[in-house]
């Protein structure tokens, strides 16, 4: 389908409070390509520069050198920033912080109404985004008596309403109960699989990771792994060195086979775990 989203040799530094101070690279020499309708996890532990590569995606970032291009515009290029952030929408991890409205409707409506959208088509937008994370029947609540989770997915709607093509999540999960996570998850998974919008979902938590189509790990400001769910998480080793955990049904299969118990390992959750172990049995 092509891609949405370029990384070309990017480079990013914040600037230090102190003078003469030069902190180091926060992104370090990047590339890569996001396609179009994929689900993309980044994944990486606080100070990986994750969050950075996300802010990146739609010019809240600036890169120091490279080029990070959405559809052919360059984020460098002011000239584009509006355009290049109807296109990629950022979800932020305290939902609170994005909530400005104190009815749920009136907060989705806000992006399209600054965009210059007509009143009518502004209704269509926010009913559709509303439906589309199962927070119709909220549209005239007050977000503030609202779950984690609900609200995180009014700020989620209120990034559809926009028609952004690309939704950019950054650790939107961090402060929700499991609860608050799976609805989240679950929608943002709906979104790509029934809307084809472009998914990238930045995370610590690996269970995530493992439903997205592509696992990008982020070490120091480079990628150092970047490949399915199941080519990722069978390199335990090099994450574990790295300080991220793996997926507990993965762990299980390591461990096992660190017994001299022949089973695979690059096992990604709790069904391939009990039937790998399963037929294990069965074959004895």
């Amino acid at each position: 389908m092509g891609s949405i989203i370029e990384f070309d040799n990017v480079c990013f530094r914040y600037e230090s409070d102190e003078e003469n101070q030069i902190l180091p690279l926060a992104v370090d020499n990047v590339s890569l390509c996001i396609e179009k309708g994929s689900f993309v996890a980044i994944l990486g532990h606080n100070g990986s520069g994750k969050s950075t590569l996300a802010k990146l995606t739609n010019a809240i970032n600036i890169p120091e050198s490279g080029t990070v291009t959405v559809k052919g515009m360059n984020t460098s290029d002011e000239g584009f920033t509006d355009e290049i952030r109807k296109t990629v929408g950022m979800v932020f991890q305290n939902p609170d912080n994005q909530i400005v409205a104190t009815i749920v409707e009136d907060d989705v409506a806000f992006g399209p109404e600054n965009l210059g959208v007509a009143p009518s088509e502004i209704r269509r937008r926010v009913d559709e985004a509303l439906k589309a994370v199962n927070m119709y029947d909220f549209r005239n609540s007050e977000p503030h008596k609202l779950s984690g989770g609900q609200k995180q997915r009014v700020a989620i709607a209120g990034v559809i309403a926009m028609q952004t093509e690309c939704i950019v999540l950054d650790e939107p999960t961090a402060m929700l109960d499991p609860n608050g996570r799976k609805e989240v998850l679950s929608t943002v998974r709906k979104l790509n699989e029934e809307l084809g919008i472009t998914i990238i979902f930045v995370t610590h938590f690996m269970d995530e990771a493992v439903t997205a189509d592509r696992v990008i790990v982020m070490d120091s400001g480079k990628v150092i792994i970047d490949g399915t769910p199941r080519e990722v998480f069978s390199q335990a080793d090099k994450l574990i060195d790295v300080g991220l955990d793996i997926p507990q049904a993965t762990q299980l299969a390591y461990a096992l086979n660190a017994e001299g118990i022949d089973i695979a390992t690059d096992i990604l959750d709790e069904n391939e775990c009990a039937e790998a172990i399963y037929k294990l049995l069965r074959s004895k």
